[in-house]
């Protein structure tokens, strides 16, 4: 376990904390990020300048939300996030470079205003569409509180155990 092995995507390992010891850490692997890493930079080539950057970051955007949610339970997703926000807004510039290359950077910078989730984060936008922030995701540890007792574990002697079943099976009174 000190070796630490990869699962269905994630890194899981035993690491050493001052406070608490060995513990499990489940992380986000680096070759998953350079891989999103090495999407985005393929969207946004150079032979894909036809497309306005409305559509760019429609593109690109479902790919980060989903990206995003998968890794959000992990150790230390924050500063992933944060570290592929600065990439993919880098590469939008060099893209937008590529799609306008007599535009002065100001007018270029034109399309980085402020977000309208935070307003104190800029990110691209043309019109209503606007670059998805992975930093935004909440990050925390993944808790099986969550988790309700499913439909096929209830006993006959619960209250309310009758009527979820009838609900289920559509035999309402």
């Amino acid at each position: 376990m000190t070796d630490g092995f990869e699962f269905l995507g994630f890194r899981f390992g035993a690491y050493w904390n001052k406070c608490y010891g060995f513990g499990t850490r489940v992380e986000v692997p680096k070759a998953k990020a350079a891989d999103l890493r090495h999407r985005v930079k393929q969207l946004t080539r150079r032979n894909t300048t036809l497309v306005s950057l409305g559509e760019k970051l429609k593109e690109i955007n479902p790919i980060l939300r989903g990206w995003a949610n998968y890794y959000r339970y992990c150790a230390y997703a924050g500063d992933v996030f944060t570290s592929l926000d600065w990439y993919v807004g880098d590469r939008i510039w060099h893209w937008l470079r590529y799609k306008r290359p007599k535009a002065s950077a100001h007018e270029i910078l034109a399309s980085r205003r402020p977000s309208q989730i935070r307003r104190t984060r800029k990110v691209w936008q043309d019109g209503p569409t606007e670059q998805f922030l992975l930093s935004l995701i909440p990050v925390c540890r993944y808790r099986l509180a969550w988790l309700g007792k499913p439909n096929f574990a209830m006993s006959s002697g619960e209250p309310d155990a009758e009527r979820k079943s009838q609900v289920r099976f559509g035999k309402r009174r």
